[in-house]
Order: structure tokens, then C-alpha cells, then sequence
């Protein structure tokens, strides 16, 4: 499989697959339909006029003939009239993805039109096949068919919140027109992302199957007559702003909307979240300013009462709240890029009994470095706007391009600082800020068929639980609490062999969890309790007196290309994590209970075919 952008190959070839129900197929023939009628202007294309040759000319009769061999005088041939070749038209039949990729119009799309990025992926494998069913937690079954979140590693994706298994379609129709004052330039997008495997579960929430992936609408301002993209332009999100974030890569980025994968900023948000952002864009430099809004149920105050005598009462209400985030990039010299963000969030109101009424906000700011050679700045498929614009074309499933002989790469360093401004845990009434912080360091290197990729981040406690916010939601730390960073690192490796339409691979990984410990007396004799934190929602109890390891991942694979849309993975993984426990019963004392480790290796394999169009 393959990355959407310059990223690493564990974004690419180490990611796992998912599953296609049978029954998805009966609820996408809507979709079949309109590509259907995307196809309607090949039909027209086929038909154009050939273009007239010349007539022949007369034969010649055989003595004249012979006569003009033997007495005339050589004379020079006469020209030919020669009939260009008529131009083939694009093959529309590839579809929009196709059309993209050679760099083209649209089917019927005239400055733009309507189009649809497809991934289909069906599913074998075992994420664990030393374990009976039910022995660990999570539960794995035996082989089957369909998709497993244990099938994703920590590595996978860090530049993306898909892993590449995903069965899903972006229904996108699209315009782009001149304006009527010279230099402006009108667009508008409406993305639609619908997730297949959401649907195929039959739970009956249609809003995890087809939900808004990045409308907008966009006027732009040329204000260069040398550069045609260099201008101030406007993008409103008339739907939701979950692409317009802070930071700069996806797996530590924040500011963003996406409730559904606790991914929000403003928690308790009902509904999405619009907004707006306006930017300037020359050749070497950017700055944007950007404003959200998002409706968050809170505590206000209200006066009632009846007869002539009011009071006072506390109701929860949903309450519009803002978002403010900017930023600047620029590139001092031609392979070096600096870019620096900051943003202020409001949160609502605490509903905490000591400090009720009170604002919750967070503030911080984000900023990177870059050196890079041969290779574009790098940029989150989701952090795009989705366009059907051959001058700035998105691919969210291209394949990737290899160029023998070529060599690129590029070196990173980013920080993320916030300041979350929240109940004091040991003062009763009192507020504070409290700090949450990340760091990554990042290189890629593309030679010729070699990729390659290594990835180190640091996150305290505090940031891992950003969208809470806090580890006790709305609350600092203890004063007396001791917690550990999370440490993380990741290399990545593989090689194409052109001719045989192979990729092997390997990519492993190794990360400390974030942890909060509290230590206490039992009877006088010192103790200590570890919770482990590999991400928000997904915490582990240790047993006393007992301390975080290392968890380890690693995979190899193997990606058979069968043709530029379809291609074959097989994997096998290994897991060791000796940081998750179960409860017991004491076989000593009867009804008490007791937490011990469970079994830390998992050892699985899966093939996967994939259709990307």
C-alpha cells in the first residue's frame, strides 16, 4: 500500500487491511451510478469528427509513364500532405484518480467537477494465533475474515489518521471559475467521506458511515502577475474545521475538531464545528489566521422565580464557543523551511461544585524546522483541502513513484507547548494553568527504489490527554503525583524490485507509555500504584509496587503489485507488551481479587487485497 504523501514507509507499506462485508456491495451501487455518469463524456469523446485526408491522385498511364522514367530530368517529389495524429484523449475510463494522476481534467469537469477516491480492501489473518479466544484482553478470535484494530501498530499512520486498511470513498463535487474581477478566482468543494466498514456494521448510526470530510468554499486573489499562486485568499468551512489544526505532525497535532476519534479541542461539542481561514502565499512565505466556533453545553446562571420574588438558578445550556489559531512559514534558504503557530481555544465552563461558572481554555503555541532535498514539504492528507484542481491536485490513495537514480530526503524537528487552564487539584476554588508538551524528530530518505525512515517523540501526561482536558478531566495533576513522558521511536525500511512488481519490508517500533503513579502507606510499609497511559481512553492498572516496560512492535512484509489499482500484502507481526493486567479471583482468600499480568507476546499474519480507484 502506499502513503498519500512524502511520508514514511511505515505510513505505506507496513500498514495493515480491512474488511468488506458482502453486503457493502448492494449498499455502493449508488456510488457505481455516479461513476457511471462521470463516463458519459468518453462516450462523447469517441465521437468526434476524423479529420479529412487528401485525395489520391490520378494514376498515370503506362507509356507516359515509362516515356517520364527515360527522358525527363529528375525532379524533386512532390510534397506530401501530411495529417497530424489526432490527439488521444484522456483515458476517462480510469476515472478520477487516474485522471489526477497523468496530471489531467476531470472527467466532464471543466476547471473542476465531480469525483470519487475509492479504497476497497478485503481481509485474512490472525493478530494472534498463540492464545485461545478470550484469554486476552483484547478478545482476538481465531482466523477470520475482516478487519482488526489490533492489526494496527503505533508506527502506522503517524502523518495520517488512516492506517491503510480502511474500506471508505470521498464523494467530492467540485467547481473552480474565474471571477468577474480580474485576478479572482472562485471555488467550492462539498467532501463527503463514506465509510464503508462503518456501515457494513449495522449498528444503525449512519453518522460513522457518511459524514463531512472538509467542505468548503474558497475565493482567491491574485496578487502577482509572475506568480499565479501567489495571493490572499479566504476558505469557509461551512460544515467543519477538523483540517485546519496546529502542529505539524498529524500524530501530535492539535486544535482539531473530530469528536468521534477524540480528537477535539472543545469537549462536550454538540454538533461540529464551522469556521473560516483566511491566507497570504508567495514563493517563499505563508501566514494564515484562522477562527472556529463550536456549541458546547455548560453551566449559566439564570434568574427565575415567580410572584415578584426572583433567584438565581444554574442551568446547562449549549453556549457558542471560539477558537483563534494563526501562523507563518517561510524558507531562508531554498531547502530549508520554518514554520511557527500558536492558537487559543475556549472550552466552556467548569460544572466542577467549587469552581462552576468559571471559563476552561487552553493556549500554546507550535513550531518546526525543516531541511529537505529533492523532496516538497511535507503535509498531512488531512490537513488538505480535498480539490479537483489539476494545479494543485490531492490523491488520497496514489501509488507511489519511484525514480531510479534519484535520491531525496528530508530532517525534522518540531515542538508543541500548551498551556491548559484548569482546576487546581489541591487548592478548593483556585485555577491554574498546567503544561503539556511534545516533540518529534523526524527523517525520510527516498534513493531509487530504497525507502527508509526513522521517528523519535516525547509527549508528557498531560499532552497524550489534551482533549480531555487533563488526566482528571477538568483537573491538574496532583501536586504530590509523579508521571513519566511518553518515549517513542520507530524505524522503517523498504525496497521496490521494479520487475518483479515486489516491495519487502520491514518496520519495528519501541515506546515507553506515559504513566501516573501515586505512592501511599499500607500498614506502614511504603507502596506504589502505576497507571499505564498509551493513549487517551486506553489506560492499564499494574499490580502494587510494580513499574512500566518497554512495548514492543515489529512486522515484515511483502506488497505484490497486480496493477497501478490493485495490489496483494501479506504480513506477520510480533507484540510484546507486559504492561496490561487482569483481574482474578485470589484462589487463596475466595471472594477477594487480585491483578496479575496477562500473557505479554502476540504473534500474528494476515493477506490482504486492496483496490485503490
Amino acid at each position: 500500500m502506499t502513503s498519500p504523501l512524502p511520508a514514511t514507509p511505515s505510513s505505506t507499506l507496513f500498514e495493515p487491511w480491512p474488511s468488506q462485508r458482502t453486503r457493502t456491495t448492494m449498499r455502493t451501487l449508488p456510488l457505481f451510478a455516479f461513476a457511471l455518469a462521470s463516463l458519459i463524456p468518453a462516450a462523447a469523446l469517441a465521437d468526434e469528427p476524423k479529420v479529412p485526408t487528401a485525395p489520391a491522385t490520378p494514376a498515370e498511364k503506362p507509356a507516359e509513364a515509362e516515356a517520364a522514367k527515360t527522358t525527363a530530368e529528375p525532379v524533386a517529389a512532390e510534397p506530401k500532405v501530411v495529417v497530424e495524429p489526432k490527439k488521444e484523449a484522456p483515458d476517462l475510463a480510469a476515472g478520477a484518480a487516474g485522471a489526477r494522476g497523468a496530471g489531467v481534467a476531470m472527467p466532464g469537469s471543466t476547471g473542476g467537477g465531480g469525483f470519487m477516491d475509492t479504497r476497497l480492501t478485503w481481509t485474512f489473518g490472525d493478530d494472534d494465533f498463540l492464545h485461545p479466544t478470550g484469554q486476552l484482553v483484547p478478545i482476538s478470535q481465531n482466523f477470520n475474515i475482516g478487519d482488526r484494530s489490533q492489526y494496527r501498530l503505533f508506527f502506522d499512520g503517524l502523518n495520517s489518521r488512516f492506517a491503510g486498511r480502511e474500506n471508505l470513498t470521498h464523494l467530492v463535487m467540485y467547481k473552480k471559475l474565474p471571477g468577474f474581477i480580474k485576478g479572482l478566482t472562485t471555488e467550492a468543494s462539498l467532501v463527503l467521506r463514506f465509510d464503508l466498514a462503518a456501515l457494513a456494521a449495522n449498528t444503525g448510526n449512519l453518522n460513522s458511515a457518511l459524514y463531512d470530510s472538509g467542505s468548503f468554499l474558497r475565493i482567491f486573489y491574485n496578487t502577482s502577475a509572475k506568480n499565479e499562486k501567489e495571493g490572499v485568499s479566504a476558505v469557509f468551512f461551512p460544515l467543519d474545521t477538523d483540517r485546519v489544526r496546529l502542529g505539524y505532525l498529524y500524530d501530535i497535532s492539535w486544535g482539531g475538531t473530530a469528536a468521534s476519534i477524540n480528537q477535539s479541542i472543545f469537549p462536550r461539542i454538540q454538533g461540529s464545528s464551522p469556521g473560516l481561514k483566511i491566507q497570504y502565499d508567495s514563493k517563499d512565505f505563508y501566514a494564515f489566521l484562522g477562527l472556529k466556533t463550536a456549541t458546547i453545553v455548560q453551566p449559566e446562571k439564570i434568574v427565575s422565580g415567580s410572584g415578584g420574588e426572583g433567584g438565581v438558578e444554574v442551568t446547562r445550556v449549549g453556549e457558542a464557543n471560539y477558537g483563534v489559531l494563526g501562523g507563518l512559514g517561510f524558507d531562508p534558504t531554498e531547502k530549508v523551511r520554518i514554520d511557527v503557530g500558536a492558537g487559543y481555544f475556549q472550552q466552556g465552563k467548569f460544572d466542577l461544585d467549587d469552581v462552576r461558572g468559571q471559563n476552561v481554555y487552553t493556549y500554546g503555541g507550535s513550531a518546526r524546522v525543516m531541511y529537505h532535498h529533492n523532496m516538497p514539504v511535507p503535509t498531512s492528507i488531512d490537513f488538505q483541502l480535498y480539490r479537483n484542481d489539476p494545479q494543485a491536485p490531492m490523491q488520497l490513495f496514489r501509488p507511489e513513484k519511484y525514480e531510479p537514480g534519484k535520491t531525496s530526503y528530508n530532517v525534522s524537528a518540531e515542538v508543541d507547548v500548551l498551556q491548559q487552564h484548569l482546576k487546581d487539584f489541591d487548592v478548593a476554588g483556585k485555577l491554574k494553568d498546567q503544561t503539556a508538551y511534545a516533540a518529534a524528530i523526524q527523517g525520510v530518505l527516498k534513493s531509487g527504489y530504497l525507502r527508509a525512515s526513522a521517528t523519535g517523540i516525547v509527549r508528557n501526561l498531560a499532552f497524550v490527554n489534551r482533549n480531555v482536558p487533563g488526566f482528571i478531566p477538568f483537573e491538574t495533576l496532583p501536586k504530590d503525583a509523579k508521571t513519566d513522558n511518553e518515549l517513542f521511536g520507530a524505524v522503517a525500511l523498504d525496497y521496490h524490485l521494479a520487475d518483479l512488481h515486489l516491495t519487502p519490508g520491514i518496520g519495528a517500533g519501541l515506546q515507553m507509555p506515559a504513566t501516573f503513579r501515586s505512592e501511599f502507606s499500607d500498614g506502614g510499609i511504603q507502596a506504589s500504584r502505576v497507571i499505564v497511559v498509551r493513549q487517551q481512553g486506553q489506560e492499564s492498572i499494574l499490580p502494587y509496587n510494580k513499574d512500566r516496560t518497554p512495548i514492543v512492535q515489529a512486522r515484515a512484509s511483502v506488497k505484490w503489485d497486480l496493477s497501478e489499482a490493485f495490489a496483494m500484502v501479506g504480513w506477520a507481526q510480533f507484540v510484546r507488551d507486559n504492561n496490561s493486567t487482569l483481574v482474578i479471583r485470589d484462589p487463596k482468600e475466595g471472594s477477594a481479587t487480585l491483578r496479575v499480568y496477562q500473557s505479554p507476546n502476540r504473534i500474528g499474519a494476515g493477506v490482504a487485497l486492496q483496490a485503490r480507484f
